[in-house]
């Protein structure tokens, strides 16, 4: 299964985590990224954490990234809390274990994948049991509280039971005092004890014996919360308690165990109360018995049948697994960089497809993680660069108009630099693959270019080509400052998938079958570089490979015109090329015409005034650079062409 697990940094979110990766399913890990005060999970160490299990970064304070984390995950365990007896700030116990559980309610809400809910309450929750026995039937009576943190877990717990009742697939689990190896956190405050007491800092009992608190290995708990996933009934509390004793006594096996002196007495405030349960439902429901309390090594609680899931797009899994690595990809959802998921994917690479949660993602493969963001918000950059080795940069707006082109700027240039930013935040990453455009270098009258071409920025057919000349000029400047990016250049794309801007040829070769463009486009004069959408693809993965930092790489193909194009199409289907030129001026009129009816209806235009400008220029270039060097090795025309028409026609959008 794909899990998401808050608190996964702590004590028992950790061993949590490293016992769903062991069995098997695709763990991802929310933490937050800084250390901090008792809030929503506690630092994060990922060295605590199996290889396999993905880092997803965020605060139960922030909703927005819990959805995000949240994302295609079947199963949610909610553990992360604020689990001092005390802090200098009363606040934050309603803040993180309050609100974070309403906020982890509400992203669940937001996730349709999201089948069950395993919440981490407390026995503190169900209540002092002062010379009793209690059960899961007991309700907190709510008039005295020992502490905040009791308070807070008590009102979440009317929440959690709120929600069930809701029909919320929740299920409540209700820890005892934990023991066990693992963090010195407050949640393994028996371990803290009991350093305390080996190294003479307390010197004494604490307690005098009256108190009694249920103590469970952490392992048991652990393997409680698996089984709960698995067996336990919606809407149910469980218990995961084990032997009820005193401090005391745990104190004197420790010395017995030893063979040390046990100590004189002591006393704190929380142990003036009994906390005493019995684990009867949680045995008979989830199977299994608790190990005791002073016997190590102690009996194996809780054995579930664990089942086996795991995608690969959980992007936790290590670099050298079966020879793949961590690769986020930004556009994941456009023309080319859902191509590109895909191809990484099946080369066994683990894949985190960042987009916006407006996108259409239903053609991206089932093993690739989505996670979802903007180009405009660094954050959410940072976010799903997180534990990732590369980086592809492919999203950009590739419209030649737009109606507000301030919008190119945004996303195309400012883009750029949150994505530089992100990946400087994240230390994994040691690649970057930017994909600029050939607009980027420029255009070429009468000649062929190569990498060495830099653009002269005196005029700019489109707001477009102005944007990734831009752009172009952040990303060497990094590379100058040593940043680990590789450029790359594709040509005008072609071939099956997306009819997105960026699939123009395959939007014009559709008017033309079917008669809404009857001439050839121009004179013939116009000159581009024609390139398969799969070598291109090809391409960004040997650059990733072989590519060296901060070299530019062209992408391209065969340099035709578009009227070469109509006449190979025609030669192809065995139809008739076109009877006559569309002239130039015409075109632009009716690009002009589509613009302003485009600020009527809302609707792009398939050809704009920009479109014109660029078709009266000659945009050939040499790819022996990338041929060379990356083994890049674009199909001939014809051969792509071929493929891409009969596609065409399979999805019956053309006849011939």
């Amino acid at each position: 299964m794909r899990i998401a697990v808050t608190g996964a940094t702590g004590y028992l979110g950790s061993r949590l985590c490293g016992a769903l990766a062991d069995a098997g399913h695709a763990v991802r890990a929310f933490a937050l990224r800084s250390a901090g005060g008792g809030g929503g999970g506690g630092d994060v160490e990922a060295g605590l954490l199996p290889a396999s299990v993905e880092l997803a970064y965020g605060d139960v304070a922030d909703v927005e990234s819990l959805a995000a984390a949240f994302d295609r995950c079947d199963a949610v365990f909610h553990v992360a809390a604020a689990v001092e007896a005390w802090l200098p700030d009363p606040s934050i116990f309603i803040t993180v274990n309050v609100g974070g559980l309403e906020n982890v309610l509400k992203a669940a809400r937001r996730t349709p994948t999201v089948k069950k809910i395993v919440y981490t309450s407390s026995f503190f929750a169900i209540g002092p049991t002062d010379g009793y026995v209690a059960d899961e039937t007991q309700m907190h009576q709510g008039k005295t509280f020992c502490t905040e943190y009791e308070k807070s877990k008590v009102l979440a717990d009317q929440i959690a039971l709120q929600a069930a009742a809701e029909g919320m697939p929740i299920t409540i689990v209700y820890p005892g005092f934990m023991y066990g190896p693992g963090k010195l956190t407050a949640g393994n405050l028996v371990s803290r004890i009991l350093i305390e007491r080996f190294n003479g800092r307390l010197p004494g009992y604490v307690g005098h014996g009256h108190d009694r608190e249920s103590f469970c290995h952490v392992d048991d708990v652990v393997a409680g919360h698996v089984a709960a996933m698995e067996k336990g009934r919606e809407g149910e509390r469980y218990l995961l308690t084990g032997e009820n004793t005193s401090l005391v006594q745990i104190f004197d096996m420790a010395a017995r165990i030893t063979n040390t002196k046990a100590p004189r007495f002591h006393a704190v405030r929380v142990l003036r109360h009994q906390w005493a349960y019995s684990c009867e439902k949680a045995k008979k429901e989830l199977g299994g018995t608790t190990g005791q309390a002073g016997g190590w090594p102690r009996r194996k609680a809780w054995k579930p049948a664990l089942t086996s899931g795991g995608w690969i797009g959980g992007g936790g899994g290590d670099s050298t697994m079966g020879g793949g690595m961590r690769v986020v990809v930004t556009g994941a959802t456009g023309y080319l960089g859902g191509r590109l998921c895909a191809a990484l994917a099946a080369a066994g690479h683990a894949v985190r497809a960042f987009a916006r949660r407006s996108s259409d993602a239903s053609g991206l493969p089932a093993s690739v993680e989505l996670a979802y963001g903007d180009v405009t918000d660094e954050g959410s950059l940072a976010t799903a660069f997180d534990g990732c080795d590369a980086v592809f940069h492919v999203a950009a707006a590739v419209e030649p108009w737009l109606p507000d082109p301030s919008v190119f700027t945004t996303v195309n240039v400012r883009g750029l630099e949150n994505v530089l930013k992100a990946a400087k935040r994240t230390p994994t990453v040691k690649k970057i693959i930017y994909t600029s455009s050939f607009f980027a270098i420029g255009p070429t009258d009468g000649y062929v270019a190569d990498e060495t071409q830099r653009h002269q920025e005196k005029t700019f057919c489109s707001e477009y080509e102005k944007s990734k000349v831009l752009a172009d000029r952040i990303a060497l400047q990094a590379a100058a400052e040593g940043v680990p990016i590789t450029i790359l250049y594709p040509g005008v794309i072609y071939g099956p998938g997306k009819l997105t801007t960026g699939n123009i040829v395959s939007r014009i070769l559709i008017e033309r079958f079917n008669w809404r463009l009857p001439g050839y486009i121009g004179d013939g004069y116009d000159r581009e570089s024609f390139c398969h959408v799969d070598d291109v693809v090809n391409g960004h993965i040997a650059a990733m490979e072989k590519g060296r930092p901060g070299e530019r790489y062209l992408l391209t193909g065969e340099n035709l015109s578009f009227k070469q194009i109509f006449d190979m199409a025609a030669n192809i289907t065995n139809t008739k090329a076109p009877l006559f030129h569309v002239p130039l001026w015409l075109i632009e009129i009716y690009g002009w015409i589509s613009v302003f009816i485009s600020h009527i209806t809302g609707n792009l235009p398939l050809i704009s005034y920009p479109t014109v400008r660029v078709l009266r220029h000659q945009w050939a270039y040499s790819c022996d650079k990338a041929k060379r060097e990356l083994g890049y090795s674009p199909r001939n025309l014809t051969e792509g062409l071929s493929e891409m028409l009969l596609w065409l026609k399979d999805e019956k959008l053309i006849k011939f």
